[in-house]
């Protein structure tokens, strides 16, 4: 019998007799050989280029997908509104702003976590938790339900120490270091709602943009969806991160406690298992992002499990994982809320640092740093302010660029259709002795011209707004500040599937740092080129 390599056991049986190695064993038995890898149908029914794989025992694979945020710092974060304006079970669901920030960044560029594009199946948790290979079957591409909270971290615990020991073939997969986790209820419902791929407002919604009905993104109860039965991962339609079956199909565990909601924060008690985004069990009302439930730990059978409950994990890392970022936050930190040299708070905020450090009375100086710790705070939640004003304002004026160009040529055809009509087709002088119904009747000729009027007016009301936008934004903002959040507006843009507004924020940039040197009101110039973008899409 040739020898055959087994990934999962560090012991092997053969009568009894166990033979224990360090590292790989060499198993005789015929039920301990080594799996066969699995074709993709049964862990990615549906690929795309930018799935991220990372490696299972048993030749298995876990797809992941990156959830951005729009960040780049390691202290920054962005703030988000979770739950409903819904006051049924307001306790439970209502609307409550939350931060969040991602693990990673690529060369840079925005931070982002990993969260599994499907609910984690039978077939991947046997590849972890039992000890032989399960071999791969469609039978087993359903989501791992009935399993306790405790053996969801059983999982991961023992998924990630087969993950430290594998590392190199996390490496191979450009995969960065880290570990997988349940969610935590901030992660998840970010994730739900759609992230940085949908706008704010779309954010809000109750549930993520859907071109179709609900029944061809979510298994809910009822016979037009799920029908009471569990259904295979990835048959439905994604959310705009490419995430299936994040709402129904099966509830999903969170890392954290259920919370309940105190109107504009979560309450201090935490309580048992925090359940997400409905089962095939669930009502269609109910299967939305902000629906949120509370399980218990234990029951009169032991550890909470349910048929329709399972999990979906994610992959992320520790904060300081190295002295280099330590430093790196500690600088990040003691320039919070500390503004330019120009700014008065930041003035005070300096200046009470150095009488601080001159006081000798500790009772004294203990009263000053923590007044200086409520001013970098306050000037902090002034600045986060100030950006998101700041961003909010630069897409409109990208908006008002795009709009105005659409506008002029709405403008330019009804200016060349009058031009043609009251220059080649019609006889003005005798459009009064024309019959009404006559495309040459005064009447007419009137209309037309009360079209290319009203345009015009649409047209340079916009235009004005627009130059308006660029001087308040200009005069209301310092230079550096403005061009600060360039980048960040612009991954907004693109990644909210607004791309096409890219080139007119750049222009919208140029004009504003145009005005900003000048101090002219260029409407004919910011117009020609608003158009010009127009022409080159």
């Amino acid at each position: 019998m040739p020898l055959k390599f087994n990934q999962q056991r560090v012991c092997g049986k053969y009568n009894q007799i166990k033979y224990i190695f360090c590292g790989l064993v060499i198993s005789l038995s015929p039920l301990l050989s080594y799996a066969e890898p699995w074709d993709s149908k049964f862990y990615n029914p549906k690929p795309a280029k930018d799935d991220v794989i990372l490696p299972m025992p048993c030749d298995g694979s876990l797809v992941m997908k990156k959830v951005f945020t729009p960040t780049s710092k390691p202290l920054d974060d962005v703030k988000v509104v979770l739950g409903s304006n819904q006051k049924e079970l307001g306790f439970a669901e209502y609307a409550t702003p939350n931060y969040i920030s991602g693990s990673f960044s690529d060369a840079g560029n925005e931070r982002y976590f990993l969260i599994g594009k499907y609910e984690l199946t039978i077939l991947q948790y046997q590849a972890v938790m039992n000890d032989t290979c399960p071999t791969a079957k469609i039978t087993l591409s359903f989501p791992m339900t009935d399993v306790s909270w405790f053996d969801a971290i059983a999982f991961t615990d023992k998924y990630n120490r087969w993950l430290i020991e594998n590392q190199s073939k996390i490496k191979t997969n450009s995969v960065p270091k880290g570990y997988v986790r349940l969610p935590n209820n901030t992660e998840w419902e970010y994730a739900a709602r759609g992230g940085s791929k949908v706008t704010e407002s779309e954010f809000r919604e109750a549930r993520f943009p859907m071109v179709n009905p609900v029944e061809n993104y979510a298994w809910f109860s009822g016979a037009k969806s799920a029908n009471g039965k569990l259904q295979l991962i990835g048959k439905l339609e994604p959310n705009p991160l490419d995430l299936y079956d994040i709402l129904g199909n099966a509830s999903e565990m969170m890392f954290d406690s259920f919370r309940m909601n105190k109107l504009d924060r979560y309450h201090g008690q935490l309580g048992g298992i925090t359940v997400r985004g409905g089962s095939y069990l669930t009502s269609e009302s109910s299967t939305n992002s902000s629906f949120r439930t509370e399980k218990p730990f234990y029951d009169d059978k032991g550890a909470y499990k349910s048929k329709d409950v399972g999990f979906r994990l994610i992959y992320t890392t520790e904060i300081m994982n190295s002295s280099d970022l330590i430093k790196e936050l500690d600088k990040e930190w003691n320039a919070l809320g500390g503004d330019a040299e120009s700014s008065t708070n930041g003035s005070v905020v300096n200046e009470l640092e150095k009488i601080t450090k001159q006081v000798e009375d500790e009772k004294t100086k203990k009263e000053l740093n923590q007044l200086n710790t409520l001013l970098r705070s306050a000037n902090q939640a002034r600045d986060e302010q100030r950006d998101r004003s700041i961003q909010s304002a630069l897409q409109l004026g990208a908006f008002l660029c795009a709009n105005v160009s659409d506008l002029n040529s709405k403008y330019e055809y009804n200016n060349n259709l009058y031009n043609t009509m009251t220059n080649e087709v019609c006889d003005v002088k005798e459009s009064e002795n024309v019959d009404n119904d006559n495309m040459c009747s005064k009447a007419k000729l009137n209309n037309l011209k009360q079209v290319l009027d009203d345009s015009k007016n649409a047209r340079d009301f916009i235009l004005k707004y627009y130059s308006d936008t660029i001087v308040n934004t200009a005069s209301n903002y310092e230079k550096n500040t403005i061009n600060d959040q360039a980048k960040a507006t612009q991954f907004i843009l693109e990644n909210s599937g607004k791309a096409n507004m890219s080139d007119y924020l750049k222009l919208y940039f140029k004009h504003i740092n145009q005005y900003i040197e000048s101090g002219n009101i260029e409407r004919t110039i910011w117009l020609k080129t608003c158009n010009e973008v127009k022409g080159n899409k």
